[in-house]
């Protein structure tokens, strides 16, 4: 598979580049490293300067957490210090979600294709024990969603054609999202699906796709854009999803 060479990516931006941000966390981790590997950036070969940074043909490698990268690229960003982050793309999102005003633009995309993922990538699912179609109009249901996600739950939650004349009670969790489902302490949730196992194990159906995940090369950008606030605009803040027309 074609990778951008990663230090073109990097030229790409214009500006000098004080420091890149990387995954650290298992899972995306595995596959953003081995990415960028093929992009020619092989993390393995970095030198190890501390438990948090290391050394690559004299570029400066930040390890985090993916889900933070795109705060901490901005953050460095108003300390006039231009990093480039390397995180999901499907954390991006969830990033300028919560802060549409933000000054972030993605720079490139890496396709994660993986033969093993159910979907060839991490794919963030609605996920329940029952037949969606044995639902009827007005139902209420408790929703169970991923604190890392949850705007986008939110987001879904409140856009999708699929859910229309449905009502949703929004509980977050910090995980254990499928085991919830199970032991019926709430109706669904949306989480992500990998390969696919956890959720047969625990007879869960894949109600819908919220959306599918690739990795993500973000850097500083000054301004909004006004599509992403119209968007934001959509999501509830409350407990309560409601999509019907009266309520």
């Amino acid at each position: 598979m074609y990778r951008e060479d990663f230090y073109d990516v990097l030229k790409s931006t214009g500006e000098k580049i004080e420091a890149v941000v990387v995954p650290k966390n298992t899972g995306l981790k595995g596959y953003a490293w081995r990415a960028l590997e093929e992009a020619g950036f092989d993390l393995e070969k970095a030198k190890k300067v501390s438990e948090s940074e290391l050394r690559l043909k004299g570029v400066p490698v930040w390890l985090r957490r993916g889900e933070d990268i795109s705060r901490i690229v901005e953050a460095q960003k108003r300390n006039n210090r231009f990093v480039v982050g390397v995180t999901g793309d499907d954390l991006f999102d969830e990033y300028r979600l919560n802060v549409p005003a933000n000054g972030l633009v993605l720079v490139n995309t890496y396709d994660w294709l993986d033969p093993d993922a159910k979907f060839q990538r991490p794919a963030l699912c609605l996920l329940a024990s029952w037949n969606f179609e044995s639902l009827q109009a007005g139902s209420r249901l408790e929703v169970a969603i991923n604190r890392k996600y949850g705007a986008t739950s939110r987001l879904y939650l409140a856009d999708s054609k699929k859910l229309e004349g449905m009502r949703f009670d929004i509980v977050p969790y910090s995980g254990d999202l499928e085991l919830a489902v199970q032991k019926e302490e709430v109706d669904a949730c949306i989480d992500t699906v990998y390969s696919g196992k956890s959720a047969e194990k625990a007879k869960l159906r894949i109600i819908e796709v919220v959306r599918l995940s690739d990795i993500a090369v973000i850097a500083p950008r000054n301004g909004s854009k006004p599509m992403l606030e119209q968007m934001v605009r959509k999501i509830s803040k409350g407990r309560m999803i409601s999509r019907l027309e009266e309520v």
